[in-house]
């Protein structure tokens, strides 16, 4: 957003973007309140977007409360805005923030993800409130997401539990994860700066060089270089979005450095550098081929990994209040 452009403007186009590209379909009503809550602004600029959206003919204001997008017949079904993927300016303005689900969802899943290879835990939507000063509506908008991505459940007494993170689970994640991450590679190489796969290969190097037990703070940015930048620079968000959900193994590996032992790593930082050997050699498919390797090998050492840890305990000091143990 230009310093110059009012704030009703920004909202305008925005609702005008998403009413254009069937985001918004014909026959949604929108609420102001709902709109500004959305879309992080106050109702004034929300109204007078609207208003001009009506001049327009792309929404008409009902005999109720709202308008409607287009000429069709209102909606019989409320939509939750919360719940769409609305397209917002790319702008490092406050404006526009993402939703409060959104906010929350990432911070959550993390803390989620770090406990459940210890055991079964019950969620409390009450100290979730709390923890992240919003609403319970907003609440239930998260755990809606993370019941979708298959992170936690709910029991017989329909209560939201999360855990205990299965073989099967691995299993499964690693399946698709195997699939998908090696064509995000492929798509991302070329994009990729060689001065910075040389500088990963050099911390690949210096941790071979350390007889292969790197420090955890170490490895953790060796994982990063590889499963994170090397895959993200390209086009599609759905893929990187994806990639996302799909890194439980990481977790498991990291959680086992820090509550049983540090490991030896020469065979996964040998396989780290093949992919990067490839990479800089401008060998994307060579390096695809050399990463689904390296994700079938450490699919199986994470497998054996998380037997073991299944059977510690997690530090107090770890576990969110909102988590109770289910025993």
């Amino acid at each position: 957003m230009s310093g110059s452009e009012a704030y009703y403007e920004v909202v305008r186009k925005t609702l005008e973007r998403n009413i254009r590209n069937r985001v918004l379909p014909d026959g949604t009503r929108l609420y102001v309140a709902a709109l500004a809550d959305r879309l992080g602004v106050s109702r004034s600029p929300v109204k007078r977007a609207l208003e001009i959206l009506e001049q327009s003919g792309l929404v008409r204001r009902t005999d109720g409360q709202g308008w409607v997008v287009g000429t069709q017949q209102e909606s019989g079904e409320r939509m939750n805005l919360h719940l769409l993927q609305l397209a917002l300016p790319q702008s490092g303005s406050t404006l526009l923030v993402k939703p409060g689900w959104e906010r929350i969802t990432q911070t959550l899943a993390t803390e989620v993800t770090r406990c459940i290879p210890f055991g079964s835990w019950r969620i409390s939507e009450s100290e979730l409130c709390t923890r992240f000063a919003v609403s319970r509506t907003v609440i239930r908008e998260v755990l809606a997401r993370l019941h979708e991505r298959g992170l936690i459940g709910k029991n017989r007494s329909s209560h939201w539990t999360a855990g205990p993170l299965s073989a099967q689970m691995l299993n499964e994640m690693h399946d698709i994860r195997r699939l998908v991450e090696p064509l995000a590679l492929k798509r991302a190489a070329h994009r990729l700066n060689n001065d910075k796969l040389l500088a990963m290969r050099d911390r690949v190097d210096a941790a071979l060089a350390s007889r292969g037990t790197p420090s955890p703070e170490q490895m953790d940015i060796i994982e990063n270089d590889l499963h994170f930048d090397c895959v993200s620079p390209q086009p599609s968000n759905q893929i990187k979005s994806t990639l996302e959900r799909l890194r439980i193994s990481m977790v498991v590996n990291q959680q086992f450095t820090r509550h049983v032992a540090r490991h030896q790593e020469s065979t996964a930082l040998t396989e780290h550098r093949l992919v990067l050997d490839h990479l800089i050699a401008g060998d994307a498919d060579g390096a695809a081929a050399a990463l689904t390797f390296h994700l079938d090998a450490d699919h199986l050492r994470t497998r054996d990994r998380l037997k073991v840890l299944s059977i510690f305990s997690v530090e107090d000091d770890d576990v969110p209040p909102y988590l109770t143990r289910v025993l």
